[in-house]
């Protein structure tokens, strides 16, 4: 009796074992997979079997399914940035990730994942060169100027922080014949996932408009009275010189945060301490014993021109599809300089869109 019972217990064991074997559960496989359909119905679960005809899913929700192949429009693994919600319905993923409004963070564009952004003021795309290398080109509407993007990710055993480094590299286009340049180049670090972190950058700004400064000679000049009584001025000689070069350190904080399931909210910042070498000039008039005008002496005024300028981005995201997203920002910005604090609005609207 006792060792039918054994043989008993054993026997059921193994065909316990032999059944679970056939037919794995979603916790005994590795990966999960996200399959959308051509109706745009999106899956999220384990693929169990596959006869080439039909794919039999494990879901969360729903349980085992069939899905016919013929039906399948794409199948991918299941990414860190997709969404499942409390019920296991997919809420999708954000390939948008790695972008605030104006500021990146540290995380790469991963690949598949290249996006494109329409903003109000001109068009940007942004493509993944490898796992963590991505390049891209911002413009505006009437392509001058424009402005190349790269930026190297850097990750870290702790997958929540993240380094990375970029650069912008700028030309005026056409406008004022090529000749306007500049740069910002950053380095930054990020705290958290693709849903809800954030970022803290640091970087150097140069900007070289590259327009002629007409102004005249520093010396003393004489005057001579016209038969009207009034003051002829000497040809006084002019000379032109470039705008000097802009610079400034930059510094931004960035983040985003769910609001809830098709929602963000995304705050971004920049703060900048300029300065800009600027050609003026002086005159003052010397006057003899009568009172009569006789001479202009023209110096040199040359110097450079500081104010701090502060740009604050709080927004937020919407994303109701699978490769599409909306972006309002209520920004301002705020100019610092000789004492006077000078602000304006400059909201912005943005359109993304998987490329």
């Amino acid at each position: 009796m006792k060792a039918k019972l054994i043989f008993s217990f054993v026997a059921a064991l193994v065909i316990s074992f032999a059944a679970y074997a056939q037919e794995p559960t979603a916790d005994s496989l590795a990966e999960r997979v996200v399959i959308t359909t051509h109706d745009g119905i999106v899956r999220v679960g384990v693929i169990v079997s596959d006869d080439g005809r039909e794919i039999l899913l494990e879901t969360e929700n729903l349980g085992k399914i069939y899905i016919s192949k013929s039906d399948v429009k794409t199948i991918r693994p299941f990414a860190e940035s997709d969404r499942i919600d409390v019920t296991g319905e997919y809420q999708g993923n954000d390939p948008f990730s790695t972008r605030y409004y104006f500021t990146t963070n540290a995380l790469p564009i991963r690949k598949g994942e290249d996006y494109g952004m329409l903003n109000l003021y001109g068009p940007e795309v942004h493509f993944s060169l490898t796992n963590n290398f991505s390049a891209g080109i911002m413009s505006t509407w009437i392509a001058s100027p424009f402005v190349g993007v790269f930026k190297v990710s850097i990750p870290t055993a702790n997958e929540k922080v993240n380094f990375g480094v970029g650069t912008l590299l700028g030309s005026s286009g056409y406008i004022n014949n090529f000749r306007g340049t500049g740069a910002l180049h950053w380095g930054m670090v990020t705290f958290g996932n693709r849903r809800s972190n954030l970022t803290f950058s640091a970087g150097y700004l140069y900007v070289k408009l590259g327009t002629d400064n007409y102004y005249e000679e520093p010396g003393i000049y004489p005057v001579v009275m016209n038969e009207f009584g009034g003051y002829d001025y000497p040809n006084i000689p002019y000379r032109s010189e470039k705008n000097g070069m802009a610079k400034a350190p930059s510094f931004s904080i960035a983040g985003v945060t769910p609001l809830g399931n098709k929602s963000s909210f995304i705050f971004d910042s920049m703060f900048f301490v300029a300065s800009q070498y600027r050609n003026s000039s002086t005159w003052h008039e010397t006057y003899d014993g009568n009172g009569m005008l006789t001479s202009i002496t023209i110096s040199d005024e040359s110097g450079y021109e500081k104010f701090s300028a502060l740009v604050l981005m709080p927004g937020v995201r919407f994303q109701h599809r699978e490769g599409r997203a909306f972006q309002i920002a209520l920004a301002g910005v705020t100019v610092f300089q000789d004492g006077e604090v000078n602000s304006f609005p400059l909201p912005n609207c943005s359109w993304f869109f998987k490329i």
